[in-house]
């Protein structure tokens, strides 16, 4: 196998993360004759590559956190793991959101009351079977208007800020 070269690539999910050097080999995991080259990242950070006859190509994008728009009719939803925002609009009445029992370590999620009707249709937060606490509670219930609950999924529970 011939040596690719070494590819330096910024970034692994907009925090300012360090400078990643890879390197790699024409063969690998792709056949020899598709001269590809496909790294996904931490953070969305997708690396695409083609050899090509003498040059290497590389295209780097960053997906963008996924925006989910839920209403009283979808409730109860449960969070996919692409999932990252959850806008929830209670404007129609209560909504229960389920987040999953077991994520990726460190996977966030945040959630949000978008139109301000937290106070008044209640919002509840809590994981799929019940089982996976939020800061060591069975659910977390939005009491205020335009309230908001980031967690990240860490050691078996959810951690909220």
């Amino acid at each position: 196998m011939s040596q690719a070269g070494i590819v330096n690539v910024a970034g692994g999910g907009g925090g300012g993360s360090p400078v990643q050097t890879l390197t790699g080999n024409t063969g690998g995991a792709v056949p020899p004759t598709a001269n590809n080259i496909n790294i996904v990242g931490s953070g969305g950070v997708i690396v695409n590559g083609n050899m090509g006859t003498s040059t290497l190509t590389i295209s780097l994008t960053e997906d963008a956190p996924s925006y989910v728009n839920v209403t009283h009719a979808m409730s109860p939803y449960t969070v996919l793991s692409t999932d990252y925002f959850i806008s929830v609009d209670a404007s129609g009445g209560t909504v229960t959101i389920n987040l999953p029992d077991a994520p990726t370590t460190n996977q966030q999620f945040i959630i949000k009351d978008r139109l301000g009707y937290g106070g008044e249709n209640i919002i509840t937060i809590k994981s799929l079977s019940g089982v996976t606490t939020i800061d060591t509670e069975a659910s977390y219930v939005f009491e205020d208007d335009f309230e908001s609950l980031e967690c990240l999924y860490h050691s078996g529970n959810y951690e909220g800020f």
